[in-house]
C-alpha cells in the first residue's frame, strides 16, 4: 500500500501555505487528505495478500490548506472593550456539584456577544443574562449557516485565582477559522479582554 498526500485545486496563481508553525498547534479548519491505493498482489493473490501483508514505500506528509489573507480595514475588526454594558442576572442558577457537570449542558448566568456589520465592524460588546435567540423566520442562517466553535478552558490556581489556558492561542484559531468560511476577524487581544471580564463575572460556576 501506497500513501499519499491531495492538495485540492485552488483558483489563478495562488499556492498553498502552510497553517501551523509547529506540530503543537492543533487548531484550524485545515489538515490533510490521505488517499490510498492497495498492491497489485492483493489482486493476483488474494490469498497470499490475506496471509501475508507488508506496507511497502510508505510515506506521508501534511497537505495544508489555502491560509486566508488578512483583512486589510482595520475599522472592521477593532473592539472598543471600552463600551462594554453589562446588565446582571436577576435569577442567580444555583451551582451544580463538580461531579454532576455535563459539557454542553450546563451554563452560566451570562453570555458574552457582539454583533458585526460589514460597514461598521464590530458593535460595542454585551454581557447580558444567559437567554434564548430570538430570530425572524426569514433568517438566512436557517438555510447557509457557517459558525465556528472554539473551545477555552478557565480553572482557579491553589490561590482562587482565575487562570485561562493559553487564550491567545484560541484568538488565533478562531480568527484563521473564520477567515477561511468569510466570517470576519477581530482584535484578538481585545476578545481576551471581554472573555476575561466574562470569566470573571461568571467565576463562582468554575470548579475549584
Amino acid at each position: 500500500m501506497t500513501i499519499r498526500t491531495y492538495e485540492p485545486p485552488i483558483s489563478g496563481s495562488e499556492k498553498a501555505q502552510a497553517l501551523y508553525k509547529d506540530d503543537s498547534d492543533d487548531g484550524g479548519l485545515g489538515g490533510f487528505w490521505l488517499l490510498s491505493r492497495a498492491l497489485p498482489a492483493a489482486r493476483i493473490c488474494p490469498r497470499a495478500a490475506s496471509r501475508s501483508f507488508r506496507l511497502a514505500n510508505a510515506s506521508q506528509s501534511r497537505c495544508y490548506a489555502i491560509a486566508a489573507h488578512d483583512v486589510s480595514n482595520p475599522k472592521l475588526t477593532t473592539i472598543d472593550t471600552s463600551k462594554l454594558s453589562i446588565t446582571k442576572t436577576t435569577t442567580p442558577k444555583e451551582l451544580i456539584p463538580n461531579d454532576e457537570l455535563v459539557f454542553g449542558k450546563h451554563f452560566t448566568d451570562h453570555m458574552l456577544s457582539l454583533e458585526w456589520t460589514a460597514t461598521d465592524g464590530w458593535q460595542p460588546a454585551r454581557i447580558t443574562p444567559y437567554q434564548n435567540l430570538s430570530l425572524d423566520p426569514a433568517t438566512c442562517v436557517f438555510h447557509y449557516a457557517f459558525e465556528c466553535f472554539e473551545g477555552m478552558k478557565a480553572y482557579k490556581d491553589e490561590k482562587g485565582n482565575v487562570r485561562l489556558f493559553r487564550p491567545d492561542k484560541n484568538m488565533a484559531r478562531l480568527n484563521r477559522s473564520s477567515a477561511r468560511i468569510a466570517l470576519p476577524n477581530f482584535d484578538p487581544k481585545a476578545m481576551i479582554d471581554l472573555v476575561a471580564k466574562f470569566v470573571k463575572l461568571d467565576e463562582r460556576f468554575i470548579p475549584a
